[in-house]
């Protein structure tokens, strides 16, 4: 059972996001090479220079997690969720966290969250409906 991220490409979203910044030219490399230490150490640097960049935020809860630091990550997308409490993709992501976990009652009400504030959200969906198959 695969649980779907709303975002799946790391190069897409470090490029989309972050391409302005020179710390990160070679993030997407590093993570995709498995350099745990030296990828959490750029994202690192990038949160202490700005501290209030949500796509950086989002980028080391997925990156956490792609490293299997699956907790760490949950902590990181429930802080963005207190923070950006109306966005359809941390809701998402932080139910496919909960699903990895095993916290499928929590998984499913996220992606009834993320539903909540997008109905067409087909990912959100398909997700809820995986949990569906495991709580019953």
């Amino acid at each position: 059972m695969k649980f779907k991220y709303t975002i799946l490409l790391f190069a897409w979203v470090i490029s989309s996001s972050l391409s302005h910044a020179s710390d990160f030219d070679s993030l997407s490399e590093l993570i995709q090479k498995g350099k745990e230490t030296e990828a959490i150490a750029k994202i690192n640097r990038y949160i202490q220079k700005y501290p209030n960049d949500p796509k950086v935020k989002f980028i080391y809860g997925a990156t956490l997690d792609h490293f299997g630091r699956t907790q760490e990550a949950k902590k990181v997308f429930l802080h963005l969720n207190r923070k950006y409490p109306n966005n359809p993709t941390i809701k998402n992501n932080l139910g496919v966290l909960y699903a990895k976990l095993g916290e499928y009652s929590a998984a499913y009400t996220f992606f009834g969250s993320a539903l909540r504030l997008k109905p067409n959200y087909q990912e959100a969906k398909n997700n809820q409906w995986l949990v569906q198959q495991k709580i019953n």
